[in-house]
C-alpha cells in the first residue's frame, strides 16, 4: 500500500505546489484576520519597528505578488525547456526524472504559495483599517526573501541537473538501490532452476485484468495470501514486463481438488500493479535502460558524443556486475510449515545482457573506442559473474566478436578489440 502511495505521489507533479499553497493560504488567513483584530492580535506582541501602516503594505504585497508570478512564469518556462532538452537529448524516459525531482516542485510551490499569500493578505486590507499597523507586508517581506533564496538553488539545480554526467551518474545510483533491494529479496528463498511445480491437471491459471505494464509486486501481500492455500503460488512475471489481459500472472498448483473462491482471486490480482508506463520504483532495469538511450543518443550524428557512450558502458558494466551472480530462473519462498509456497520468476541474466548491449552494438559497431570500452564493460560483469552465468557472456561474446570481425578490415583495431576479448575469454575460463 505504502509503495502504490509512493508511486501515485512521484507520478503527480502537482503535489507539493499545492500543499505549499494550501499552507500559505490557510497563513494568509491566520495573518489576516489577526491584523483585522478578529483573531490573536499579532501587532501587541511584535515590535513596532515589525509593523507597517495599510497602504504601505498594500503597495508591498503588491509588489511582492506581481515579481512572485514573474517568477513562477520563469520557473515554468525554464522547467519545459529543461523537459524538452532531456527528452531530445538524452531519452524521453528521462523526463520524469526531473519532474518527480523534489527539488523543481517545491521551487514551483515556494513561488506559488509566495503569490497565493499576497494575493490573500491584500483581500484583508481593508479602507476600516484606517492608521491601523500590520505585520502582513513584514511577513510578505520574509517569504520573498525565502523565495531568493529558493529561486537561487533552482538555478543551481537546473544547471547541475542537466549535465549528462550528473544525470547518469543519478541513474547509476538509483539502478543500485533498486538492485540492492532486489538481492535482498531473493536473500530470503532460494534461487533454483525451473522445475514441476505439480500436477498440470490441478492448476488453476489466473490473468491478468487489464493490459500495462507491472509497475509493482507486493510480495508481502502475496505470501499472506498464499498461507490460505494448499498448494504453490507461481508468479511467472516479473518488474518492467508488458501483460495483456490474457497474460497468465498466478498459477496455482493444488495438491488436492479443492474449491477456491473469488476473494483470494482478488487478493492476488491486487498484489500486482499495473500502468501504462513503466516505474523505477522496483525495477532497476528501467533505469539501466535509461543509460543505455542516452548512450544511444551519444553515438548518433546528430549529437555524436562517443566520450559519453563509453562512460554510460561503464557503468553498464558495474550495474551488470551486481546481478552476474543471480543464477537460476525462480525464487522458492517457502516458510516454517509446509505452507504457504510461494515461487517468483527472478530476471535471466542473459536476457539483460543483450538488452543493455545489443542496441549500442548495432548502432555503435563502427566506432572502435565505443566497442573497446563496450568489451571493457563486459569484462566488468564477468568479474563477478557466477559459473553458468560466464557461460552465457561467452556465448553472448561469440555473438558479438562475429559482428565485428565483419565491421573491421584494418588489423590495428581489431588488434586492440581482440586483446579486450582475450581478458573476458580468461575470466571466463578461469
Amino acid at each position: 500500500m505504502l509503495q502504490r502511495i509512493l508511486l501515485k505521489f512521484r507520478k503527480s507533479v502537482w503535489i507539493y505546489p499545492s500543499i505549499i499553497s494550501f499552507i500559505s493560504l490557510v497563513g494568509a488567513v491566520v495573518v489576516g484576520m489577526s491584523d483585522s483584530g478578529s483573531f490573536l492580535n499579532l501587532p501587541d506582541f511584535l515590535p513596532e519597528f515589525f509593523l507597517t501602516s495599510v497602504e504601505l503594505s498594500k503597495d508591498i504585497l503588491s509588489v511582492i505578488a506581481g515579481s512572485l508570478i514573474t517568477m513562477t512564469t520563469f520557473t515554468f518556462s525554464t522547467t519545459m525547456v529543461v523537459l524538452t532538452t532531456y527528452s531530445s537529448q538524452f531519452s524521453p524516459r528521462t523526463v520524469e526524472n526531473f519532474l518527480s525531482d523534489d527539488d523543481t516542485m517545491k521551487a514551483l510551490g515556494v513561488f506559488m504559495g509566495g503569490f497565493v499569500y499576497s494575493i490573500v493578505t491584500l483581500f484583508f486590507m481593508k479602507n476600516s483599517l484606517g492608521d491601523k499597523l500590520v505585520v502582513s507586508a513584514t511577513l510578505g517581506i520574509a517569504y520573498a526573501i525565502v523565495c531568493l533564496v529558493q529561486f537561487t538553488m533552482y538555478i543551481h539545480h537546473v544547471g547541475s541537473y542537466i549535465q549528462t554526467n550528473n544525470l547518469i551518474d543519478r541513474l547509476y545510483q538509483e539502478a543500485e538501490k533498486k538492485i540492492s533491494d532486489y538481492v535482498s529479496l531473493l536473500d530470503e528463498g532460494t534461487l533454483i532452476d525451473g522445475s514441476s511445480w505439480g500436477r498440470e491437471d490441478l492448476v488453476l491459471r489466473i490473468k491478468s485484468r487489464k493490459e500495462g505494464y507491472i509497475q509493482l509486486i507486493d510480495h508481502s501481500s502475496i505470501y499472506r495470501t498464499a498461507g490460505n492455500i494448499k498448494g504453490t503460488v507461481v508468479l511467472g512475471k516479473i518488474n518492467g514486463q508488458f501483460v495483456t489481459d490474457e497474460s497468465v500472472l498466478f498459477s496455482i498448483y493444488f495438491d488436492d481438488e479443492v474449491q477456491f473462491d473469488q476473494e483470494t482471486t482478488d487478493e492476488l490480482l491486487d498484489s500486482i500493479t499495473i500502468g501504462k508506463q513503466k516505474s523505477e520504483i522496483q525495477d532497476f532495469n528501467f533505469s539501466m535502460q535509461k543509460i543505455t538511450e542516452i548512450a544511444l543518443r551519444a553515438i548518433s550524428p546528430g549529437i555524436n558524443d562517443p566520450n559519453t557512450a563509453s562512460h554510460c558502458l561503464r557503468i553498464m558494466g558495474v550495474l551488470l556486475g551486481k546481478i552476474a551472480h543471480i543464477d537460476g530462473s525462480y525464487m522458492l519462498y517457502k516458510g516454517e510449515e509446509e505452507y504457504p509456497k510461494v515461487a517468483y520468476e527472478i530476471i535471466e541474466f542473459s536476457q539483460e545482457l543483450k538488452s543493455s548491449y545489443h542496441q549500442i552494438l548495432h548502432y555503435g559497431k563502427e566506432d572502435a573506442s565505443v566497442m573497446q570500452n563496450m568489451l571493457k564493460s563486459i569484462r566488468f560483469a564477468a568479474d563477478k559473474a557466477s559459473e553458468g552465468n560466464r557461460k552465457a557472456i561467452g556465448r553472448y561474446l561469440e555473438h558479438v566478436w562475429g559482428v565485428l570481425k565483419n565491421t573491421y578490415n584494418t588489423n590495428y583495431d581489431l588488434r586492440i578489440l581482440e586483446r579486450e576479448k582475450e581478458d573476458i575469454v580468461r575470466i571466463i575460463e578461469e
